[in-house]
């Protein structure tokens, strides 16, 4: 039986969501994975506290049946945190005990990543132009803990996620 995936990241915002996800779908069905369909109302305008509702819901009973959640953790709107409706999502599958891979196109720690003033703080470490220090990885520990870190994109991140199907470790 083929192993359901959930896909979360920033996409569904894109004007082209729709031709992402039939492109995605046929990605996860050439790694043996069946791409669990998000609720249609996503790609709709949200214009009710109802409708929001619904889909959340929605959302979160998928993330409840499928066995895989895959992330895409870009840094989102150029920090150095994912989409964080993404971060709920996972943090959703941890508590669930779903296993999850986030991918990512640069892995370096985020103190590498940042753009911005750096300054060293002897008995802390690095901080930004605030005082306020970086996640020791790639992402937020909590989420680095909890899921396999990929370099790349959905593909690698397919990729990983079926060979340690083949290793059994699932």
């Amino acid at each position: 039986m083929r192993k359901k995936v959930y896909l979360s990241g920033p996409d569904r915002l894109k004007k082209d969501a729709l031709r992402l996800f039939e492109e995605k779908k046929k990605l996860c069905e050439k790694y043996g994975f069946e791409l669990l369909e998000y609720p249609k109302e996503l790609f709709k305008a949200k214009d009710s506290a109802e409708n929001n509702e619904l889909i959340a819901r929605k959302r979160l009973e998928l993330i409840k049946e499928c066995d895989i959640i895959i992330a895409d953790t870009v840094d989102f709107r150029s920090f150095l945190e994912p989409y964080s409706e993404t971060g709920f999502e996972l943090g959703a599958g941890y508590a669930l005990g779903k296993k999850m891979y986030c991918y990512m196109p640069d892995t370096r720690v985020c103190r590498e990543r940042y753009t911005g003033e750096k300054k060293y703080k002897e008995g802390y470490g690095y901080t930004d132009e605030n005082g306020i220090g970086f996640e020791p990885g790639p992402v937020n520990l909590m989420l680095e803990y909890s899921s396999t870190i990929v370099e790349g994109g959905l593909e690698d991140a397919l990729n990983v996620a079926a060979e340690d199907l083949e290793k059994g470790e699932d």
